[in-house]
């Protein structure tokens, strides 16, 4: 489950374009965060998670949040500004088990866009050509269908879609998704046999009557999810109209009022006893401007890390990591204190207080008067010090967790060390 949002430059405190999404996952699935540059291909395949594809010739250069088993990405920018998140969602249509991935498609359109609205055409086409499908589980079989938001630096659109059939819409100040289809009407762009596959299956009876939402959702799913609550709280907070960074990282980090554990209606996700078995593994928020800005946490719970910030061109990142095992290994030292604290949750925030909100506060200052390679540096190798402090420091403290969410994790910490064991291949699942 997670939460994709974007603010244009008229909702936003300095006009720049705001994107930003929570990516929430399997506990024990890793979740990284890596650049690849632009690149002239020689092969005519293109071999994604489990399909195989036509190449093109060139693709631009991405940075992207990517599941450790996955060949694409949950979210991500590309060179030229385009910036993408999907959503799964569930609809009446059949999901397809060989179809692309949609953290695949989500790549393929970033290496292949020079536009928000070019996005959307490479996206359709993909689902057109190929399908969507194969199951999007780590341990578990999980499939679905797919929804975007796909921005740039001027424009913005909201992508839904059920197996080969979509509807697009464009945003006109600010728009959130989550895990449920939010286009009421047919949408400014359309699948031309949209509203007739509608018609056909009975799902409405006049094409006056069409709804994409109203006609295409499984709504039991989409509650169950929590998607209709978490998207209305993400709107309230975004709609403001005064957004910056420190206000995005605050809604990123949104707890709602709900309880923190066991909860599908949190921004930040947290995984626990009962129905939640997601929880916010990568958060990622993007500056749309003359230069691309990106934050990023490379860990579980922004609730409980920092961002971090980097910035990338054709050929190279300020990411200090020159192979994806470095990001891994990253996303894993933070998460030796992500374990501990999710059983010692007040006293972690308590140092999360006093470590990692005035270091992240400290780079929003200083981002602009330090060279960005430098700032990107001491930003990861910082937060490497700070996980060993603070797992130091919580090692003694009591247990404030109930029993059921003690056993839990203790289960999914021997699950985890099992998956380190095999280096975190994606395990075989019927």
């Amino acid at each position: 489950m997670c939460d994709t949002f974007v603010a244009l430059g008229n909702s936003t405190l300095d006009g720049r374009t705001i994107f930003a999404k929570n990516s929430d996952r399997e506990p024990n699935e890793p979740q990284y965060v890596f650049f690849y540059p632009r690149m002239e291909c020689d092969s005519k395949e293109l071999y994604t998670t489990s399909q195989k594809i036509k190449q093109v010739e060139k693709t631009y250069a991405v940075l992207i949040s990517k599941p450790s088993w996955m060949w694409g990405g949950e979210m991500g920018v590309n060179e030229n500004g385009v910036a993408i998140g999907n959503e799964a969602i569930f609809t009446r249509e059949m999901v397809s088990r060989q179809g692309l991935l949609g953290m695949d498609i989500l790549r393929i359109a970033l290496e292949r866009s020079e536009s928000a609205e070019q996005a959307v055409t490479v996206i359709t086409d993909l689902i057109q050509r190929y399908g969507q499908g194969e199951s999007a589980g780590y341990t578990k079989a999980i499939f679905y269908h797919n929804s975007y938001i796909v921005a740039d630096r001027e424009t913005a659109w909201v992508l839904e879609t059920s197996d080969r059939y979509w509807t697009a819409e464009r945003v006109k100040d600010c728009a959130s998704i989550s895990n449920c289809l939010t286009i009421a009407g047919t949408g400014e762009l359309q699948h031309p046999e949209t509203v007739g596959n509608a018609l056909e299956k009975g799902w409405c009876k006049r094409a006056e009557d069409f709804g994409f939402k109203k006609c295409y959702e499984k709504k039991f799913f989409s509650w169950l999810s929590g998607g209709e609550a978490r998207r209305r709280r993400t709107m309230n907070l975004v709609g403001e109209k005064d957004l910056d960074l420190k206000k995005t990282f605050e809604i990123l980090r949104d707890h709602g009022g709900s309880r923190l554990f066991g909860s599908m209606k949190n921004i930040c996700m947290h995984a626990g006893t009962g129905l939640v078995s997601s929880q916010t593994t990568g958060s990622m928020v993007v500056v749309l401007g003359e230069k691309i800005e990106v934050w990023l946490t490379n860990t579980s719970a922004p609730c409980l890390s920092f961002y971090k910030p980097v910035w990338f061109d054709s050929d190279s990142s300020t990411l200090p990591f020159e192979k994806e095992a470095d990001a891994l290994n990253h996303w894993g030292n933070w998460e030796v204190f992500h374990r501990m604290a999710v059983t010692r949750y007040e006293k972690a925030r308590q140092l999360w207080e006093q470590y990692c909100l005035p270091f992240e506060e400290e780079l929003i200052l200083h981002k602009d008067s330090l060279e960005h390679r430098d700032i990107t540096a001491q930003a990861f190798d910082t937060g490497w010090k700070i996980a060993k402090k603070m797992a130091s420091l919580l090692q003694g403290s009591p247990i404030e967790a109930g029993f059921f969410n003690r056993r839990y994790w203790e289960k999914k910490n021997r699950e985890l060390q099992e998956l380190k064991a095999k280096n975190f291949k994606r395990p075989g699942f019927v």
